[in-house]
């Protein structure tokens, strides 16, 4: 009988994942851009913010992997060459700064917070 309490608790579990499994989203994908020069940590802000603006992004990471923006956004949505526009716009005038699409296999999260 010590054990009743848990093997009902597994019981439930089981039978709750049944009923509501979970699904990879995949209406989102994640776009990489690899941002080389001397100048671009100036202008991490300004980027995030430009990147933010293209239609479709949900979230923009510039935290996790140095020198790059990790872009999540809706599939379809806009086109790859839109981000680069984005980036070129958010670095600061003079600056070296050169963003470059780069081809990915880290997934899009379902997060649907803006940062």
């Amino acid at each position: 009988m010590r054990f009743h309490g848990m093997t009902l608790c597994c019981l439930l579990l089981s039978v709750g994942c049944r009923v509501s499994p979970v699904s990879a989203d995949s209406s989102h994908e994640r776009m990489a851009i690899f941002l080389s020069g001397q100048d671009c940590s100036f202008s991490r802000q300004t980027i995030a913010a430009e990147l933010t603006q293209v239609p479709g992004v949900t979230r923009v990471d510039l935290d996790s992997v140095p020198d790059h923006a990790l872009i999540d956004v809706v599939r379809g949505v806009t086109v790859p060459e839109a981000f680069i526009e984005a980036a070129v716009r958010g670095v600061t005038h003079g600056a070296h700064c050169q963003p470059e699409i780069m081809k990915s296999c880290i997934s899009a999260t379902s997060s649907t917070s803006r940062q």
